[in-house]
């Protein structure tokens, strides 16, 4: 059997909405007698009727109606490969609107924005920082950063890089108050809790050979930023937990220093979210891939600076 002419299903379907061959040629910019002679010809490739022709109005017969039905299906189809297609071949373009953490944003984010916005000069921002998880579908954001486990699975997750928490001091903090050898002898020391989390007074460790303990933490500044307690901490005032993103480089310096490396915390991940859907806009996978050739793949500085 011959492929029939997706022009064909286009006369046929604008016939059946609008009741009348002769709206449909005007529609179409067709003449009445070209709109019936396609319709003929889908009627001749199927070997039905397809229309009841009257003087007043053509309706479909019942083959019609079920023809109809997979008539517009596959002009949706054809639609949508064609956006696919002109999608392809255009640059991406529009406003693509983003959410990070603030530190993250700040000190990563922001010095790589100027490459972004040179290789992708048709896309315009709209940046949103913040260390307070948002609702990525409801806020209408395109994508997000984030930075941990991902709970909500409707969202689509793209892995970056490995993040890990240390529990860091100043060198003359553990010179003054003792270097703890596990995670109990954290009791009584001077602790900042990071207020975004769930249970922040509640340290969780775990060791290789699979002990889990659970230490309460007295906290004498609960923040929900870490730049706020940076100085703080590096000036030797107190404890605290705090991802490699942000303390590699006082680890590195020996501003900071490490204790209980062998009692981890649950490796979390660096995530580009995007909302689910069958096919990311081109904007959308532009950004994801920039982030990924920027941290993923160990090329995330705090990943390389691991072993420093």
């Amino acid at each position: 059997m011959a492929a029939i002419s997706l022009d064909l299903f286009a006369v046929f379907a604008r016939v059946a909405e609008t009741g009348s061959f002769s709206k449909a040629a005007r529609d179409l910019g067709l003449s009445k007698a070209t709109v019936s002679k396609r319709v003929a010809e889908l009627e001749g490739a199927f070997g039905v009727a397809l229309v009841a022709r009257t003087t007043r109005r053509a309706s479909l017969t019942e083959a019609g109606e079920r023809t109809l039905v997979h008539a517009q299906r596959i002009l949706e189809e054809a639609d949508a490969a064609r956006d696919e297609a002109l999608e392809a071949r255009a640059s991406p373009r529009g406003r693509l609107k983003i959410t990070a953490p603030i530190t993250f944003g700040l000190r990563y984010l922001a010095p790589i924005l100027p490459e972004f916005l040179k290789a992708y000069p048709d896309i315009q921002l709209d940046v949103s920082l913040g260390d307070k998880t948002v609702d990525l579908i409801g806020e209408g954001f395109d994508a997000a950063v984030r930075i941990g486990a991902m709970e909500d699975s409707s969202l689509m997750a793209r892995k970056l890089a490995p993040v890990r928490a240390h529990v860091v001091a100043s060198p003359a903090y553990w010179d003054a108050f003792g270097r703890p050898a596990r995670p109990e002898d954290l009791a009584g020391h001077r602790c900042f809790t990071y207020a975004n989390l769930a249970n922040a007074d509640a340290w969780r460790f775990e060791n290789a050979g699979g002990q889990r303990v659970v230490v309460r933490m007295e906290s004498i500044v609960a923040y929900d930023n870490a730049d706020l307690v940076e100085p703080a901490i590096c000036a030797g005032l107190g404890v605290a937990r705090q991802p490699d993103f942000i303390c590699w480089r006082d680890l590195q310096s020996g501003r900071l220093e490490a204790v209980l490396e062998d009692w981890a915390s649950a490796e979390l991940w660096l995530h580009v979210l995007t909302p689910p859907g069958r096919g990311a806009p081109k904007k959308m996978r532009a950004f994801s891939d920039f982030m990924h050739d920027h941290f993923g793949g160990g090329k995330a500085p705090w990943v390389k600076g691991r072993g420093l």
